[in-house]
């Protein structure tokens, strides 16, 4: 039988699309002119809720009429194309790899420091660098943004393990890098790394997003603004409407307390009426990783001591050959990733927002 079988027909790359999932999830295949026959693992035929040898074909009808044979269709929109693209879509990729550099930077760091980073307070001052390894993740992410419409796309977001540090522009980067994939003895994630990347996609995501979404944003606004607007040109109708009514001759006492009650309720009725317009348009935003690269690569940590007044502090800066750039430290309080900072009195690292607000660590 030939494994590397693919269906004879227009839609090469769909044929072998769905190929390619046989073969990666246990299935033995053969060609033909006309279809494929495929012999599928007991759980992957249950899956598909097909029988456990099938042959697959993009004119299924036609290789029915001449073949005799059960055949099933893979065109588009097919019911088993669509629960073979569900499966194959259930888990997002995961890859490693090793970046590889001929040359990296030794010296400079201080000119590095100065450009990207602003210290509050405090003063850097270089003691040692020295080369190592690191491993940052590349994580593609498929943001959902629902309101009264909803809207969605991807991110990328990168970051490094050991520190936590986002580093901006390295996606876009990374395929000028030399890498190696690793194929085998792939380690997965620990409980712990899994809440940092969660933490750390809830914490950046929003952000991230926003420039996704000016024009959604701007849309759900005029809505709401109009809609807005509109109960407040009904209700103030509806108050003075029955205000009126008020003087009007015969009407009895009791239906003029009855009014006066319903008139004194407008207002409240009016805020839950803008309530409820509000939840209708506020924009609840979601993430779900559909892909993700870990890269070990060599860097260089750079020893600095921060000096505020006559004390010091010893801490670490890493210097990414990917981007060629410091990443940016990480503050102490709310975990963000900055380039400008300071020492609070106690010498924790804060961001300017954790210094105004006062540290999480005093």
């Amino acid at each position: 039988m030939n494994s590397n079988a693919s269906i004879a027909g227009k839609d090469l790359d769909l044929s072998r699309f769905v190929a390619r999932f046989f073969r990666e999830n246990g299935a033995v295949l053969e060609s033909g002119n006309d279809a494929m026959d495929v012999l599928l693992p007991k759980y992957l035929s249950a899956a598909l809720d097909v029988e456990e040898y099938i042959s697959v074909a993009e004119d299924a009808e036609m290789v029915k009429a001449y073949g005799g044979k059960i055949c099933y269709s893979i065109q588009f929109q097919s019911p088993l194309l669509d629960r073979i693209v569900s499966m194959a879509g259930s888990k997002p990729p995961f890859l490693q790899a090793a970046l590889k550099f001929h040359y990296i930077k030794t010296q400079g760091f201080a000119n590095l420091i100065k450009k990207q980073f602003e210290f509050h307070r405090s003063k850097v001052k270089i003691t040692g660098a020295g080369e190592t390894k690191t491993k940052y993740i590349l994580l593609t992410c498929r943001f959902l943004a629902q309101s009264d419409e909803q809207k969605q796309g991807l991110l990328d977001f990168s970051f490094n393990l050991d520190t936590g540090a986002l580093s901006p522009g390295m996606p876009r980067l990374m395929p000028n890098a030399e890498k190696e994939y690793q194929a085998k003895n792939i380690h997965g994630y620990s409980k712990k790394e899994i809440r940092r990347i969660h933490e750390r996609v809830s914490q950046y995501g929003p952000d991230a997003v926003e420039k996704e979404l000016l024009e959604f944003v701007k849309s759900m606004n005029r809505r709401f603004k109009r809609d807005a607007l509109s109960l407040d040109e009904y209700y103030n109708a509806l108050e003075k409407e029955m205000k009126e009514s008020l003087s009007r001759t015969g009407i009895s006492d009791r239906l003029i307390q009855e009014r006066k009650a319903k008139i004194a309720m407008i207002p409240d009725e009016l805020a839950a009426k803008k309530k409820d317009l509000l939840n209708k348009y506020s924009i609840r935003i979601s993430f779900t990783p559909v892909a993700a690269l870990t890269v070990t690569t060599a860097c260089v940590k750079v020893l600095v001591t921060l000096l505020s007044g006559h004390r010091k502090k010893r801490t670490s800066m890493m210097y990414n050959p990917v981007t060629k750039q410091m990443d940016p430290m990480v503050c102490q309080s709310c975990n963000v990733s900055t380039y400008d900072l300071g020492l609070c009195k106690n010498m924790h690292l804060n961001c300017t927002a954790c210094l105004n607000r006062g540290c999480t660590l005093c």
